[in-house]
């Protein structure tokens, strides 16, 4: 019912998470996280994955909803423990899964998210925005991409929660990108694989 993608192409994560005013044709959600167990002064990773919104099932659902699905199945076994999630998301939540993941978040107080997204979603509308302030009250950072593919606050780079996950074509991997135009808003076309 949510499953995850075994690995997000090169191609696919920069068309997707690049912010454009008009993004014509990126009609999905592609979600990359990290879940952190804090541990003393450091935090330790136990869990890397990427969530695309489900649209072949008889109703949608949203990355942000699978996600939701998969962390109330797996990482509560850690019920004394403070988990940190970051999302890194093409597109900010809808109105509906911003106010449930909200609600998730209030009850559970051992879970905190941060939230890297490359585009606003209905940027206009007032129950979106009141979605994104819903999380942030509810303890969520969300930080949004600029439209020069710059970031917007401290601390927003692609710092690997998508590394081993983002391939390039021909399964090649691709490193570590960077949530800047040197990885995500870049002027030149992608090199395309030698044969």
């Amino acid at each position: 019912m949510h499953p995850q993608i075994s690995r997000l192409y090169r191609k696919t994560f920069l068309f997707h998470f690049r912010n454009l005013r008009w993004a014509l044709g990126r009609n999905n959600t592609f979600l990359c996280y990290q879940v952190d167990r804090e541990e003393r002064d450091s935090t330790v990773p136990i869990h890397r994955g990427v969530f695309k919104t489900q649209v072949f099932l008889e109703t949608r659902l949203h990355a942000e909803l699978c996600f939701l699905y998969w962390l109330h199945d797996y990482p509560l076994q850690f019920p004394d423990q403070h988990l940190q999630i970051t999302w890194f998301i093409s597109w900010s939540p809808c109105s509906d899964c911003a106010q449930q993941v909200a609600a998730f978040l209030a009850s559970h107080s051992n879970l905190s998210l941060t939230i890297y997204a490359a585009r606003l979603y209905y940027f206009w509308n007032h129950s979106y925005q009141e979605g994104l302030r819903a999380l942030q009250r509810e303890g969520a950072r969300v930080e949004i991409m600029s439209l020069r593919g710059r970031k917007e606050g401290p601390g927003c780079q692609w710092t690997g929660a998508c590394q081993g996950r983002v391939h390039r074509n021909r399964g090649q991997p691709q490193g570590q990108g960077r949530w800047t135009e040197e990885g995500l808003g870049r002027k030149e076309a992608p090199a395309k694989p030698k044969i």
